[in-house]
């Protein structure tokens, strides 16, 4: 393969040698082939800039046709001044959007800042000797030609008209890409933190099930006549999980609804004489509460009061209260007791305490600065206080 295309190349060669016109098409077919115009993405021109550039345009052209008819020194003609303004916008023109469309995609875009300074040079070397041929075209040459101390003196305004031109291209263009810059990383940081809560959700869910299937199979081993009544509970809850926690927020009422089918399977690992032990009390929060909460975020706190705490303790062993104020402030309290050999143990560093974990994060993410969490170890017991603004 690399044989052929050495012969290939040689055997080009010598067809462009021996035909001196074939080989200076195919020269200018391999110079079209290059790179040379940026990408229309890369050079396209937002309608806010173009209304703005020529908005300006005009403006100044008028303050000056204004001035300058005025002016009781003038000697010019109206149709002078329109024309001059005419052909120095184009001129303008012609540097805004070559810097534009051109020079910033092909230097200060790719990193290259000497390339940009050089071009920008050029262009006003370029812009200066138009700008005379603006003015000797309308005003008519013999005048200027003759007037050389003038048309010095003249350089230094054109130079600097030629470089306002351009550096305000520059500052549009540059804003206009921070600006949309912005946008794309507000938009990815959106994107990361749907994707985020969603592993939370779906690292929510299992945890939940994996304990709770436990608790049907220490039932259905000891042939408890609860088992059944388990497995209705559970479906409910899954129910729950897979048709209405998809949601951004659900009100607090099926959030609630789902947390006491949450108790009452909990209820049934104890005695009928213990029913009593675990408690839920609820002030402020009517049976249709349409408070916007998000899904799932009460029962990290409430599972972890069963998976370790004492259910053995009397009279209460777990006790949750939430109670909703009428600033919209909600506190959710767990208070669980704790058995000697737990006493001593951190919560959060329990094995498989996903939960509470999961639970932070999604705090941070969905509650920023509306939310406190706190966790207290009182002798022989541990409280856990979700505060949400």
């Amino acid at each position: 393969m690399e044989v052929s295309s050495v012969l290939a190349v040689g055997g080009t060669n010598k067809e462009a040698a021996a035909d001196p016109a074939r080989g200076w098409k195919h020269r200018l077919q391999t110079v079209r082939r290059l790179d040379w115009w940026p990408r229309s993405e890369e050079a396209a021109v937002p309608m806010w800039v173009h209304g703005l550039f020529w908005g300006l345009l005009l403006f100044f052209d008028g303050l000056i046709i204004f001035f300058d008819y005025t002016n009781p020194k003038n000697q010019q003609p109206l149709e002078y001044l329109l024309l001059r303004a005419v052909f120095t916008d184009v001129l303008s023109a012609i540097l805004f959007y070559t810097n534009w469309m051109v020079l910033i995609p092909r230097t200060l875009s790719r990193g290259r800042l000497w390339p940009y300074v050089a071009g920008v040079l050029l262009l006003v070397l370029a812009y200066i000797p138009l700008r005379f041929g603006v003015s000797w075209m309308v005003k008519g040459a013999a005048e200027d030609v003759h007037d050389k101390q003038r048309a010095l003196s003249m350089l230094v305004p054109y130079g600097v008209m030629g470089l306002m031109a351009i550096f305000l291209s520059s500052a549009l263009r540059i804003t206009g890409d921070y600006l949309r810059g912005q946008r794309n990383r507000r938009e990815m940081e959106r994107q990361q933190l749907l994707i985020e809560l969603a592993m939370l959700k779906t690292q929510i869910n299992p945890h939940f099930l994996f304990n709770t299937l436990n608790n049907i199979y220490s039932l259905t081993s000891r042939k408890s006549d609860k088992a059944p009544e388990a497995v209705l509970r559970l479906s409910e809850i899954m129910r729950y999980l897979l048709y209405e926690s998809s949601t951004d927020t659900v009100p607090l009422s099926r959030e609630l609804a789902h947390l006491r089918s949450f108790l009452d399977l909990q209820r049934l690992r104890l005695s009928a004489t213990a029913q009593e032990a675990i408690q839920l009390t609820v002030t402020g929060a009517p049976a249709d509460c349409a408070y916007p909460i998000a899904p799932l975020l009460l029962l990290p706190l409430v599972e972890n009061a069963f998976k370790h705490g004492d259910l053995a303790a009397r009279p209460v062993a777990v006790h949750i209260t939430l109670d909703l104020a009428a600033d919209g402030q909600l506190r959710f309290s767990v208070l669980n007791h704790v058995a000697a050999a737990d006493a001593e143990r951190e919560l959060p560093n329990q094995p498989g305490g996903v939960g509470l974990v999961n639970l932070r994060r999604r705090l941070a993410l969905l509650y920023p600065g509306r939310h406190t969490l706190e966790v207290q170890t009182p002798p022989g017991q541990h409280l856990v206080t979700l505060i949400l603004g």
